[in-house]
């Protein structure tokens, strides 16, 4: 009887052993999403900086002189002017890929309107893509490519009402 008893217990430990494997693997996929969750949010935080920047960057434009950068550099030192002016205190690293790369999406006329991350695989949230309207030829598509963080003045000028009035 003893010999019964003992296959028993060695079923009932495979089972446990089974279950908290089962519970693991589950607590690793949850912990997983948790983590790509954040690295989107604050992907689209950082996002939202640099459009501020290339925003800032174009409206500062002085006669004469690109409208755009030409760098992601020159958001932080703005060549245009005699002394310091920054659009962007620093180049942020994409929090999905830890690095400080960054795709570009290039301005018509020449230089720099946008960001967008060159990490692979597929968003589980959305983002505003402000460029979305008028992307050049040739502009990555998918993923998180199709997040795209800058500033289009065309874009802007169709949603502003005197240029919808205007165009009735």
């Amino acid at each position: 009887m003893r010999a019964r008893d003992e296959g028993f217990t060695y079923i009932g430990i495979l089972v446990f052993v089974a279950v908290i494997g089962l519970a693991s693997a589950m607590t690793l996929e949850v912990a997983s999403t948790a983590t790509k969750r954040s690295a989107e949010r604050e992907l689209r935080g950082i996002g939202r900086e640099f459009s501020a920047a290339f925003k800032t960057y174009y409206l500062s434009s002085p006669k004469g002189t690109p409208a755009f950068p030409h760098a992601l550099e020159d958001l932080l030192h703005d060549p245009r002017f005699p002394g310091l002016r920054r659009h962007l205190r620093r180049i942020y690293a994409d929090p999905l890929t830890g690095r400080v790369a960054w795709g570009t999406v290039p301005a018509p006329g020449g230089g720099i309107m946008g960001v967008y991350s060159l990490a692979p695989g597929t968003p589980m949230g959305h983002a505003d893509n402000p460029l979305k309207a008028n992307l050049p030829p040739g502009t990555p598509k998918g993923g998180y490519a199709d997040w795209m963080f800058g500033y289009d003045p065309n874009a802007m000028l169709a949603t502003m009402p005197s240029a919808q009035s205007a165009a009735q």
